[in-house]
This record gives structure tokens, C-alpha cells and sequence, in this order.
């Protein structure tokens, strides 16, 4: 009874257990389906790796010529009358081959940058969400020790009108803020329980808490991030794109078809086998033209690989001068002007009893401090905001 009782136990815990950020990431990669996807997709460019070297299939054709249409059935009147059999094949020239394995790899390296990227996205959005989780629970705790606070002002004036120093409707006053701060938990407990959907709904894990600390400081990074997947994908679309006209000024020089065919015929003939080389002329200059467009499109990858460098760094300056605003302006709500305002609130909750102050005093103080309260938690909250971002834009480069 005593193991059903210790195991029943364990396992309630460890239900309830708290998950890391890494451990909600570690576990999406292994579970999204969109990466598993691009995953298989880089694999059968593996694939077609092996196969770009590959020559064409060969061609086998076999028939009869020379048929009579009043006797189709006769084969020996003359000797061009035969039956044949025969294979050609197409023999690859220059240096297509090894081209088109160069072009193959170009493919197999995009999908893997794409891959990098789509897992960059998906950390950068379990972050935003499970701080978004973390610091609305926060706000949650604080309305409800305010509403509690509230409760105990609202039995103060209680108290105070038997005596005649507080109003009905400051008790009524009092009982609308208790009120208000209850509508406000239930709208941010719906919002933390969507926040929490969203999260299951990119990581595959159903969690009821995160193992997490809020701690922020301000940031100083290094902007320059060469190695983001981003940037890896157009410099590989821009190489596959010269690989490509490489691939047609190859073909200048034609790939050559030889053909061979074994005709019998009837006894009173020999056998006979033809043999034939073909190659196509390049004399109107067609693969110019794709080439070209190829050329064509390795500048303009070129220039939007710039223009996005351009862009990444202006946008990574931004979100760190945000955050960094974020951080001073937390940093002072939350060290100097809510300590004072706390100061004032005791100083109004004292001076109540002696009635110095009238009781309408606190309340309006004490929402003023819940507003300051939850400033200081607005500003946490686009600190992480702009900080999973930068995630995203610094490959991970603030970490």
C-alpha cells in the first residue's frame, strides 16, 4: 500500500514537474512536423546528389523496314528488308556532370539553412511566449495580493462608518476597485491560459508551469552576424545560380548521342549492324540566352543579399535600443518611483488611523501604485519581446 501510495506520488510530480526553456525547445525540434518535413527533404537531396551524376537511360528500339503493304508478311523479296534491334546513348561532354552535382549540393545546403532558419524562428517564439507566460503570471500574483489589500481598506472603512469618518460610497468605492482587479485577473488568466495553448501548440508539450527566472540586464552585442541561416541561403541560391551558367556555356560544347542497331535478314542476305554518332550544332547560340538569366539572377541575389545584411543590422540596433530603453525604464520604476510611492502608501495607512487623511486617499494611491506595478511588468515584457527577436536576428548571438 505504502509503494502504491510513494508511486502515486511520483508520478503526481512528476506531472506537475516545471520544464525549462531548452527542454520546451529541445523537445519542438524533435516534435514540429514542418521541421520534420524539411528535414526528409534534405535527406532526398542527399539522394539526388548520388543520382546527378548519373548519364541519361539509353534508348533501345526495335522494328522493320522496308514493309510491303499487298504483303506484309513477306520479308526476302529484296535485301533492304530487315528486322532490327537497337540502343543509343547519350555521352555527356565537358564538365556537366560534375555541374550538375555542384548544383545538386547548392539545393541540399539551401534546405539545410532553411532548416536552420525555420528553427531559429520557432526558439525565437517559445522564448516571446513562455516569457510572455512568465511575466503575466507576475502581474497575475501582484492584483492579487492588491486585491487583497483592497479587501482589507474596504473593512477599514467599514469600520470608519460606524464611526462617521468614511461615506457609503467610499465602501462602495472600495468594493468597485476589489471588483475591477478581479475582472482584470480574469482576463489575464484567460490570456496566460491562451498563452500556454500556444506554446503546446508549437512544442507539442502540454506544461502547467515554466522553470524560469526573470532576470535582465542591459545589452551590448556585436551586430555583425554573418553566419545567420538567412544569409547562408542566398549565398547559396547566388552560387547555384553560377553554377547554373557555368551549366549552359558547358553546353557549348554538345553532349554526343551514339546509336548502334543490329539488322537481320532473310537467309539469302548477310546481317548487317549500323553504327551512328550524332552531336547537335550550337550555332544559334540558345544556352546564351539562359545563361544570361542566370548571370542575371546571381546579381540580383547578390543585391538582395546586401539589402537584407542592410536591413538584419538596422533592425538588431533598433530592437537593442529598445530593449535597452526597456531595461532603464524598469529599472526606475521599479527602484526608485514604486518604493516611494510604497513609502507614501504606509504614510496614508498610518496617518488614516489618526484621521490626518481622508480614507478615499489610499485607495487612490494604492491604484496608483498597481498602475506603477504594472508598468514596471509592461516594460519587463517588451524587454522580452525585443529580446526573443534578437534571438532570431543575432543567431542566438545574446545568449
Amino acid at each position: 500500500m505504502l509503494k502504491r501510495i510513494l508511486l502515486s506520488s511520483s508520478l503526481t510530480i512528476s506531472l506537475l514537474s516545471a520544464t525549462t526553456i531548452d527542454e520546451l525547445v529541445k523537445n519542438s525540434f524533435e516534435k514540429n512536423y514542418d521541421l520534420k518535413s524539411l528535414d526528409k527533404s534534405i535527406k532526398i537531396a542527399e539522394h539526388l546528389i548520388s543520382l546527378s551524376k548519373n548519364w541519361q537511360n539509353p534508348i533501345l528500339s526495335f522494328g522493320a523496314n522496308d514493309l510491303w503493304i499487298n504483303d506484309l508478311s513477306s520479308r526476302d523479296k529484296e535485301a533492304m528488308q530487315a528486322s532490327f534491334i537497337g540502343i543509343s546513348q547519350v555521352v555527356p561532354t565537358a564538365s556537366k556532370l560534375d555541374i550538375k552535382e555542384s548544383i545538386a549540393r547548392n539545393d541540399k545546403n539551401i534546405k539545410i539553412e532553411d532548416l536552420e532558419d525555420k528553427k531559429l524562428e520557432l526558439e525565437s517564439k517559445i522564448y516571446e511566449y513562455a516569457y510572455d507566460i512568465l511575466i503575466s503570471e507576475e502581474k497575475y500574483k501582484l492584483l492579487d495580493s492588491y486585491e487583497q489589500n483592497v479587501k482589507k481598506l474596504e473593512s477599514l472603512y467599514t469600520s470608519l462608518y460606524k464611526y462617521q469618518k468614511a461615506t457609503q460610497n467610499e465602501i462602495l468605492n472600495s468594493q468597485i476597485s476589489s471588483l475591477n482587479i478581479n475582472l482584470e485577473k480574469q482576463k489575464l488568466k484567460n490570456l496566460i491560459d491562451n498563452f500556454y495553448l500556444k506554446l503546446e501548440q508549437i512544442t507539442y508539450l502540454k506544461i502547467d508551469h515554466i522553470d524560469e527566472k526573470i532576470d535582465i540586464k542591459k545589452i551590448d552585442l556585436l551586430l555583425d552576424n554573418p553566419e545567420h541561416p538567412k544569409f547562408k541561403i542566398l549565398e547559396e541560391s547566388a552560387k547555384k545560380s553560377n553554377e547554373i551558367a557555368k551549366f549552359e556555356s558547358a553546353k557549348k560544347i554538345p553532349d554526343v548521342q551514339v546509336s548502334l542497331a543490329y539488322f537481320q535478314r532473310d537467309d539469302k542476305f548477310n546481317d548487317y549492324v549500323n553504327v551512328a554518332v550524332s552531336i547537335p550544332l550550337p550555332i544559334y547560340n540558345t544556352e546564351n540566352t539562359a545563361k544570361l538569366q542566370a548571370k542575371v539572377n546571381v546579381n540580383e541575389t547578390n543585391d538582395k543579399l546586401e539589402q537584407l545584411k542592410h536591413n538584419f543590422l538596422l533592425q538588431t540596433q533598433m530592437l537593442k535600443n529598445s530593449l535597452n530603453n526597456s531595461y532603464e525604464n524598469y529599472k526606475l520604476i521599479q527602484q526608485e518611483i514604486i518604493p516611494l510611492k510604497q513609502k507614501i502608501q504606509k504614510n496614508i495607512e498610518n496617518y488614516n488611523s489618526f484621521d490626518l487623511i481622508k480614507p478615499q486617499e489610499s485607495i487612490s494611491n494604492l491604484n496608483e501604485l498597481i498602475s506603477y506595478e504594472t508598468k514596471a511588468l509592461d516594460e519587463l515584457q517588451k524587454y522580452y519581446e525585443n529580446y526573443s527577436q534578437l534571438l532570431y536576428f543575432t543567431n542566438k548571438g545574446i545568449k
